[in-house]
């Protein structure tokens, strides 16, 4: 009899254990895959983050795509539910699109401005304070804001159920 009691909840067990990971994502949006490239003056263009938000765009309920362009300007998005979470692709949907990227100002080698960084992150992670004329200046954005500011972005793009979901950006 013991036997046959300690089988059937091993089993019971057993088959629990396999419906909760099925469970655990019901509240979670399906996501769908989504693609693109980006293009400056008509030339692909690496370490853009792209962004699409719909919504409120919190990022708890799915309302956040990101992605980053590799050297031939394509992207792939990822969507963040909270802090801990995230799944390939988008919710679908209607987006406001902004593309980004942070470099440094016109008048400063980019090689020079890494080596200040570093210069600076030294003196940082002895814990002293880096003084003024050892900061190196903030970085600007390439792009207009008519494509990287949230408010002001005209960039828009439909995500749909079917796809295919690819966009092609182009700024100037």
């Amino acid at each position: 009899m013991f036997r046959s009691v300690a089988g059937w909840w091993s089993r019971c067990l057993f088959i629990g254990l396999l419906a909760v990971p099925a469970g655990c994502d019901s509240g979670r949006l399906k996501t769908v895959p989504v693609t693109g490239t980006v293009l400056w003056k008509g030339n692909p263009i690496e370490g853009v983050t792209v962004v699409f938000s719909r919504g409120q765009s919190s990022i708890n309920d799915g309302e956040i795509a990101i992605g980053k362009t590799d050297a031939a300007g394509k992207f792939e998005l990822t969507t963040h539910f909270g802090p801990q979470a995230s799944a390939p692709g988008a919710v679908v949907g209607n987006y406001k699109v902004t593309i980004s990227k942070q470099i440094p100002p016109p008048n400063i080698d980019p090689e020079k401005y890494k080596a200040m960084v570093e210069a600076a992150n030294k003196i940082a992670e002895t814990g002293s304070t880096v003084p003024p004329n050892k900061q190196p200046p903030p970085l600007v954005e390439l792009f207009p804001a008519a494509f990287s500011g949230n408010a002001a972005t005209k960039l828009t793009a439909n995500v749909t159920p079917g796809g295919p979901n690819v966009f092609e950006f182009k700024a100037e």
